[in-house]
């Protein structure tokens, strides 16, 4: 199963779920799609899509994913990567009006550079077929992400 979250921000994604429509054509993909698009207008007869899950929907959801595409955000890769799901990830970007700054590209290089997950930049399809034999990389949850977001948060 694959989920597809585009998180909570007041700005539209429709830039990746474009992208996964694609892919899903162009490889013939036959996983059941469960897609969270919050304030992004879509619309797809091949996945279920919901502005919001409950949030017990989203925690079975998540759990039971074999596959993760995400936006850039810091929550959800790294409650992703906490439970050792391979993620792909896509920034939001400000020059589409989807966040008010590039900041997700710092993280998802950073994160995809150390082979916690891996980056789409614009392609989703090139991705997912990384995703079949990428095994995400463990991450040392003790004191590790305290230093990465404190030092990532500094950056900004």
């Amino acid at each position: 199963m694959i989920l597809i979250l585009l998180g909570t921000q007041d700005s539209p994604f429709p830039r990746l779920m474009d992208q996964v429509e694609k892919a899903v054509q162009k490889l013939q993909l036959e996983d059941e799609i469960f897609a969270q698009v919050g304030v992004t207008d879509y619309a797809s007869e091949r996945m279920h899509i919901s502005k919001y899950f409950s949030p017990e929907e989203y925690e079975r959801l998540f759990n039971e994913a074999d596959l993760i595409i995400a936006h850039g955000g810091a929550g959800t890769l790294f409650q992703a990567m906490h439970l050792q799901k391979k993620v792909i990830a896509m920034a939001r970007l400000a020059e589409f009006g989807e966040h008010n700054d590039d900041h997700q590209v710092e993280l998802v290089s950073k994160l995809a550079k150390g082979g916690y997950i891996l980056d789409a930049h614009a392609d989703v399809t090139r991705a997912i077929r990384k995703a079949q034999n990428f095994t995400p990389k463990p991450y040392d949850f003790s004191n590790q992400i305290v230093e990465t977001v404190g030092k990532y948060i500094d950056e900004l």
